[in-house]
């Protein structure tokens, strides 16, 4: 089951430095009783508001053999959030786990129950809907800073993730940034589609 609370402070100094580079969703992801969870951090989109923390995933559980490569589940999360900017091909990220594409694939879906490809493209479409609804910035500078060549694969992909365009999720979403949250809760668990 999904949930989403307000932030615990402790959970706020951990991400106090990302936050203060540059205040973008963070996701990672946690085992607490056998089960794995993902977990979208959203920093508050305005100065009086509160940080939002959405639990939610699969709910896979842990073998007892998974527990190595959920350590490395974990640290390719955040080496794909650090580099969410730069090229990232599921060989790439397959490489640097050490993992063969086939094994990483397929332990990356059991443990997250999303594949790497569209972990990446969610990911994205995450960071850039927060900025498209938290900035002014133009929806081309939005799409290049987050790894898209180009504004109609941009839009596309946007619009394949979510329903909507960038421009109709700036309109729709930044006066009413709970319904955005909800859009969020809806990519990262896809079980609540159904």
């Amino acid at each position: 089951m999904s949930q989403t609370e307000a932030v615990p402070s402790t959970v706020k100094s951990m991400v106090y430095l990302q936050r203060f580079l540059a205040p973008k969703p963070v996701v990672s992801v946690s085992l607490i009783n056998n089960k794995i969870t993902l977990n979208v951090l959203i920093p508050a989109l305005r100065s009086d508001g509160k940080d939002i923390l959405i639990s939610g995933g699969p709910s896979a559980h842990l073998g007892l053999r998974d527990g190595v490569v959920f350590s490395v589940i974990q640290q390719m999360i955040q080496w794909i959030e650090e580099n969410l900017d730069q090229n990232l091909s599921v060989e790439r990220i397959s490489e640097k786990s050490g993992y063969s594409v086939w094994h990483f694939q397929r332990k990356f879906l059991q443990l997250t129950g999303l594949n790497v490809y569209e972990y990446v493209r969610i990911r994205r479409v995450i960071n850039t809907t927060f900025l498209l609804i938290s900035s002014n910035k133009r929806i081309l500078e939005v799409a290049v800073e987050n790894g898209f060549n180009c504004q109609a694969s941009f839009t596309r992909t946007v619009k394949g993730i979510t329903g909507y365009t960038p421009a109709v999720i700036r309109k729709k979403f930044s006066s009413d940034e709970r319904k955005w949250v909800e859009m969020i809760e809806m990519l990262i668990n896809p079980q609540l589609n159904n």
